[in-house]
């Protein structure tokens, strides 16, 4: 983590690629490990985009197998359950990592932008979920044989957890689903794209041309659906927990507080959040596997395991 504390800018463009040649030959130290963790993929759509990976644990649980989901980043415009060289590793590692802390790992593929429009990629998110629990027979493998169908939590990064938090706070989710669903984990999200307020947490181009315009993106980011929360709708919300990176831009920090400091208003209470301490934007979930940095994702499975 030493060389990722050198890298003094904060801007993901500029911080990007250093991460990623910093981690990629940690992970390749562990290739062979990472990619002994059982894995499959289904295909929950009609496109080549709908399609998910199914990590699972290699030893059976003492008891029933809860599920995780992982929703990666990429700003609606970029990103890939699997990654090229030399980033091929990734989101293998997030799923090797959170199988063999004996959680179903899930990570879908979902349409970008210009493909698609808001809210499209939430909707892709909202179905894969769906599409599980309409085919339990897809979390069964070998050992995993007794899946705890009704502990379900959902992990958004970055662009994905805003395809998370929008799809909770939009109430997506069939009722029977979101009853499951017993922990929501959104690292590093925007949860605004007001950048006169926090700065840019979004390419303009890109949040113009996804949402309609910079107004529409203002008002169908999180910070704003959540002013317009029906109060019968605010109990997923107990089960919600932060995190971000030490080092992330410092509009992702400011959107942060401003969504902390308002769903612990609503909830009237103060809602937990974890510091990824010493990672940046990217290096947070390129981190898992490594041997490096991995504390975090420690304390997430503490508190994932605390609620099941």
């Amino acid at each position: 983590m030493d060389k990722i504390a050198e890298l003094k800018e904060r801007d993901i463009s500029k911080i990007i690629f250093p991460t990623i040649g910093h981690f990629a030959p940690l992970l390749e130290e562990k290739r062979s490990l990472i990619l002994s963790t059982a894995r499959r993929t289904f295909k929950y759509g009609s496109t080549d985009r709908h399609k998910l990976d199914v990590y699972y644990p290699a030893e059976p649980a003492a008891g029933k197998t809860p599920i995780l989901f992982f929703v990666y980043g990429g700003g609606y415009a970029t990103g890939s359950r699997t990654l090229p060289a030399p980033a091929d590793l990734a989101y293998a590692n997030v799923g090797a990592y959170f199988s063999r802390k004996g959680f179903i790992t899930i990570i879908p593929d979902y349409r970008l932008s210009p493909e698609v429009t808001y809210p499209a990629p939430t909707e892709d998110v909202r179905d894969a979920i769906v599409w599980i629990t309409e085919n339990s027979h897809s979390l069964v493998h070998e050992n995993v044989v007794d899946i705890d169908l009704d502990s379900l939590f959902i992990m958004g990064h970055s662009a994905g957890a805003l395809n998370v938090a929008t799809m909770v706070l939009l109430s997506l989710l069939p009722e029977n689903v979101e009853s499951k669903v017993k922990g929501i984990i959104l690292i590093s999200c925007p949860y605004t794209c007001d950048m006169e307020r926090v700065g840019p947490t979004f390419d303009p181009e890109v949040a113009t041309q996804f949402f309609g315009s910079l107004d529409k993106a203002k008002e169908n980011t999180p910070l704003s659906l959540l002013q317009g929360i029906p109060k019968d709708k605010v109990s997923i919300f107990d089960r919600v927990l932060l995190a971000e990176s030490e080092r992330d831009p410092e509009p992702f920090l400011r959107t942060g507080e401003l969504f902390q400091d308002a769903l612990s208003t609503l909830m009237d209470k103060k809602v937990p959040k974890i510091i990824a301490a010493g990672h940046n934007h990217i290096s947070i979930t390129f981190a898992l596997m490594s041997g490096q940095g991995e504390r975090w994702a420690e304390e997430v499975v503490d508190w994932m395991k605390a609620a099941v």
